[in-house]
């Protein structure tokens, strides 16, 4: 029997390579979304730029066509520019959006017309960020993780009763590459008002993106889950 197809965006990222990972381990054929040339997360993998619709709809189109129905999407990719409110451009702007969310949208537009087409069920999960609901200094930023939480909510109704689940986790301080170019003063003062006084491992937010994903989630629709360590 043929492997179902799981999507990971960013997956050259910490959070996507543990999620690659963890998705490979239960039996799902993943393939890895990202910009960069090459994948180092070892799985089968496509260059994608998400900011890019064309290359959107045809990677969504050629790992259909050629692998079989994408039934699990993780909307892992994300940017962070660390700018303030006044030095923000309308290229970091569109930047930001465009892969935070306006990616995320409209390949989970696609992804999901092929499940209802098919008659499939499926599950979205999307990265958010407990900046989407306190606020960010990075202004751009957290409102593209509130954009992330909403969207998920609102498209639980939409397509749930296709079968079709969406959920998301919402991380705090994580030990990525993206985390590590917060200054160091916001990062320990966010981590000092953290419950467990450390930031999570990439995969811990893997962990729950697996759980949102498989089974045992089967009734988990429009929830966003705060993997934050108490903050």
């Amino acid at each position: 029997m043929n492997k179902e197809i799981a999507v990971v965006t960013g997956a050259n990222g910490r959070v996507g390579q543990e999620t690659a990972k963890r998705l490979t381990a239960m039996g799902y054929h993943v393939v890895g979304l990202d910009i960069a040339p090459e994948s180092v997360a070892g799985v089968d993998y496509r260059q994608c730029d998400i900011t890019d619709l064309d290359q959107v709809n045809a990677v969504a189109a050629e790992i259909s066509e050629s692998l079989g129905l994408i039934r699990v999407l993780v909307n892992n990719a994300g940017v962070w520019h660390g700018k303030t409110f006044f030095e923000i451009t309308p290229r970091d702007y569109d930047l930001t959006y465009g892969v935070n969310i306006r990616g995320a949208f409209f390949l989970t537009q696609e992804v999901s017309r092929r499940l209802i087409d098919a008659a499939q069920g499926g599950a979205i999960v999307s990265v958010a960020s407990v900046v989407g609901v306190i606020g960010s200094g990075v202004t751009d930023y957290g409102g593209s993780k509130a954009a992330v939480i909403n969207l998920t909510k609102s498209l639980s109704k939409a397509l749930g009763p296709h079968g079709i689940r969406v959920n998301a986790v919402s991380p705090g301080a994580i030990n990525t590459a993206m985390g590590e170019k917060v200054p160091a003063e916001v990062r320990d003062k966010l981590i000092a008002t953290t419950g467990l006084r450390r930031a999570a491992e990439p995969e811990e937010i893997a962990a729950a993106i697996a759980y949102l994903v498989g089974p045992d989630a089967s009734y988990v629709n429009g929830a966003v889950i705060d993997v934050n360590g108490g903050l």
